[in-house]
């Protein structure tokens, strides 16, 4: 821990003498603005950007100008010129080494790209330290620290470290729970989020937007705290235009904007907003003619509180009044025209958050003009003022009083307020507005349009957990109750269809899957499950032109490559398949699915070593990778070293659970161990979570054969033949039962037919069944089960001639 510490610290001092030793010459100013370059990015005009970058770059030599042009090239898409440029200069600033982190990622090196974020300490850090090296990684990346953690933990997961993976990926959530990705590789890995997605997705986690939003020193950092204006402070009631009377919206001049490419927001005076504020140590009220917002319910959109928060009023209606009494009887109210504009746009709402944090306020030339609708008089030191008062008692001023005028500067304290500071002395002079800043109500509104957004990631962060701990049918349930606009999506769609494929329900993912590409026809995402969905049910035609709409779509993603060699796969042409297989690696090697696919059609072509190298690679990338341990179980199942792969079997039932395809073949294996009743007790469970699952029932009805329970096997045959009609296999058991049966004539129905449905596959499993040295018929010895050169069966007695 020490050494670790120590490091970290050396690691600090260097990097700081390198800083300090950059800052001693001081450069001149740019030749080219970065909002200029900033503003070819944002209009993807990636080679004029580029090419500024390197003028300026030419000109300011320091992390901003290297920083900016390596950006533009990794924009690009090249991310190896970015690496040069950043892996070439001693880069002091964070945000470079983060760029170049990312980089090194995509190229695939990782350890270089862990000694750039960790400092030459990563290979020190335990599950000790970790908690502790985290917290140094949030310090020193400030508002980007969540996006650090995640590629961290992406570095850790590959290396296997998974402990460390999954605490850095949990802290990034903590700090921004937008980060769906980190949540997924903790469901991925089979590690429990923690807490659960009912109190991660939460609003009341995030103390401010820094970390989610981006920074923004107004409303996203404010603390809560009493906002004072001394009535000094208070712009004087200056004669104006009416667009002079609308609120100032200031906007920080910070490096920020230029930084992230995001111009500073400039407000349209005619549209500009005002808010209404209540002095005098009160809350600030603001009068709001509508409740609710006037769009959809939404996420980003929200019902709005009454008075007592902060809103948003159009320039016309804006007027600042103190609403303390002026007299015992009687209060003055605010006086406000009703806006018929939504409060917030459905596309604008965070842009007018942000804004409210910097507004300043300005009154309007004649605080009272808006309000005493006759005449406009001016209050006595002594005496309070209301419109239309017959009380005698009443005073009011002489009318020269009227023309006398406020100076342009502070307001006279025995005036407006003299009534109010005489009834609250401790007050004088000072306009308190206590409890919340007009930046904390920003903070506050920008927390609820976040809750529904963090709500609909709650609903499908739990129906993916479920589905990570292949709970299918949970899954299925949750993500179909969504809201339908969500339902309707292409990710919602193909976690469904993901869903049934686990199932072995391939038809049904057949269904969503083909939703997916008729709603986004762009969705390359899980292709490869569609094209298996489609390569089970036969369906060469689908899967044909499923192969070419990926081609034409995207010919660098894996996922085309392993729908084009599913597609070979079923037309039988098993090298052509295998060599699209090793395309989908090339294209990226962290694909687990590729290599699975690849070892099943080595497989088929009896290269076992080469089959077993690929699902070993599989499972190293990823081991919850459960095909890939299933693969491995199956080579050691032909190989007839039934232990090893009952236990790699089990193996992938530990993570599948609900399997009844894996619990099949456990069964296969134990009946070939001579442990019926272990098997049949397998299959029992795995028909009780699929009662139709064929290839169990087989297995079942094999099971009984073989003990002499002829009863019970010819039930499940029949059973299954409503199942699978055209299985010829079903057929040829069932005849051999009906033989051992003595129902000779029904075991010749059923062979004919085994042999009618596959003349080439059954043909010899037939001619076995039909030996008359090994089939002779309990009920009479003379009887046996022959074939023609046509391949029918026919009886033979002994001494007599053929017998159709």
């Amino acid at each position: 821990m020490i050494q670790f510490h120590l490091h970290r610290m050396f690691y600090k001092m260097m990097t700081l003498w390198q800083h300090l030793k950059q800052k001693k010459t001081a450069p001149s100013p740019p030749v080219v603005s970065p909002a200029a370059i900033w503003h070819c990015l944002n209009h993807y005009a990636y080679s004029d950007a580029i090419f500024l970058a390197e003028r300026l770059c030419a000109e300011f030599d320091s992390d901003e100008s290297i920083f900016l042009l390596a950006t533009c090239y990794y924009r690009s898409g090249k991310p190896s010129q970015a690496y040069t440029i950043l892996s070439g200069k001693k880069i002091v600033s964070e945000k470079c080494k983060f760029l170049l982190a990312r980089c090194c990622v995509d190229l695939h090196k990782l350890s270089e790209a862990e000694t750039v974020l960790t400092g030459n300490v990563g290979d020190l850090i335990s599950s000790s330290s970790c908690s502790s090296f985290i917290e140094t990684i949030i310090s020193d990346y400030g508002d980007s620290s969540p996006f650090a953690l995640q590629l961290i933990s992406h570095i850790w997961w590959r290396s296997e470290r998974s402990h460390l993976a999954a605490e850095a990926c949990r802290k990034a959530l903590y700090l921004n729970p937008f980060l769906w990705q980190s949540f997924q590789d903790l469901c991925d890995r089979g590690v429990k989020p923690d807490p659960e997605p009912t109190k991660i997705f939460k609003v009341d986690n995030l103390d401010n937007f820094n970390k989610c939003l981006g920074s923004n020193s107004h409303v996203n950092s404010t603390p809560l705290s009493t906002y004072n204006l001394s009535y000094e402070s208070v712009n004087t009631f200056n004669s104006s235009t009416p667009a002079q009377k609308m609120v100032n919206m200031s906007v920080p001049s910070s490096n920020s904007s230029i930084s992230s490419g995001i111009q500073p927001f400039t407000p349209d005076m005619n549209n500009a907003k005002a808010i209404f504020v209540r002095p005098i140590g009160r809350k600030v009220k603001v009068i709001n003619e509508n409740a609710y917002s006037p769009l959809t319910p939404s996420f980003g959109v929200f019902p709005l509180e009454n008075s007592d928060n902060l809103s948003v009023c159009s320039s016309q209606s804006m007027v600042l009044v103190p609403s303390a009494t002026l007299n015992e009887t009687n209060d003055q109210k605010f006086i406000s025209k009703r806006s018929s504009k939504p409060v917030f746009s459905q596309s604008g709402n965070t842009s007018n958050i942000n804004n409210l944090g910097t507004q300043q306020i300005t009154m309007p030339s004649s605080p009272m003009s808006h309000v005493v609708r006759r005449s406009s008089r001016i209050i006595t030191n002594n005496c309070s003022v209301k419109e239309n008062t017959k009380s005698p008692n009443k005073k009011f001023a002489s009318p020269k009083s009227a023309t006398r005028k406020i100076k342009s500067g502070l307001i006279p304290k025995k005036s407006v307020f003299a009534d109010i500071t005489e009834r609250h002395p401790k007050e004088r002079g000072v306009v308190e507005v206590e409890t919340l800043t007009l930046a904390q109500q920003a903070l506050n509104l920008q927390k609820k349009t976040t809750e529904g957004l963090l709500s609909l990631l709650r609903d499908i962060g739990i129906a993916y957990l479920q589905l990570s701990k292949f709970n299918c049918k949970k899954a299925i349930q949750l993500f179909q109750s969504l809201p339908p606009r969500q339902y309707k999506t292409g990710f919602v769609l193909s976690m469904i269809g993901k869903a049934y494929c686990e199932q072995s329900d391939y038809l049904q993912s057949i269904k969503y899957f083909s939703e997916v590409k008729e709603h986004e026809p762009y969705r390359d995402t899980l292709m490869e499950l569609y094209s298996t969905s489609l390569w089970h049910q036969q369906k060469e035609v689908a899967l044909s032109a499923l192969a070419q709409d990926m081609t034409a779509l995207d010919r660098n993603s894996s996922s085309t490559w392993c729908v084009v060699g599913n597609c070979f796969s079923l037309q039988k042409e098993h090298q052509t398949a295998i060599k699209y297989f090793q395309r989908a690696i090339q294209v990226n090697p962290d694909f687990p699915y590729a290599y699975a696919l690849l070892g099943n059609e080595y497989l088929v072509t009896e290269e076992l070593e080469k089959a077993i190298t690929c699902f070993q690679k599989a499972v190293k990338l990823d081991p919850r990778h459960y095909k890939s341990w299933y693969g491995i179980g199956a080579i050691y199942q032909k190989q007839e070293r039934y232990e090893l792969a009952e236990m790699h079997y089990k193996r992938a039932l530990r993570i599948n659970h609900s399997s009844a395809l894996i619990m099949c073949h456990i069964a296969v294996v134990q009946n070939s161990m001579d442990k019926p009743d272990q098997a049949l007790h397998t299959l029992h469970i795995a028909l009780t979570l699929e009662p139709k699952h064929p290839m169990c029932k087989y297995q079942r009805a094999q099971i009984y054969s073989k003990l002499g329970k002829l009863p019970e096997a010819l039930y499940e045959l029949e059973e299954l033949k409503e199942i699978v009609p055209k299985e010829s296999l079903v057929y040829f058991l069932t005849g051999k039962v009906h033989k051992k049966l003595g129902n000779i004539h029904l075991a010749l129905m059923n062979f004919n037919r085994a042999t009618d449905l596959d003349p080439k596959g059954a043909s010899n499993q037939i001619k076995e069944a039909i030996d008359p040295t090994n089939n002779q018929s309990p009920l009479d010895d003379s009887v046996a089960l022959c074939q023609n050169g046509d391949g029918k069966i026919f009886l033979r007695r002994s001494g007599d001639g053929d017998v159709s």
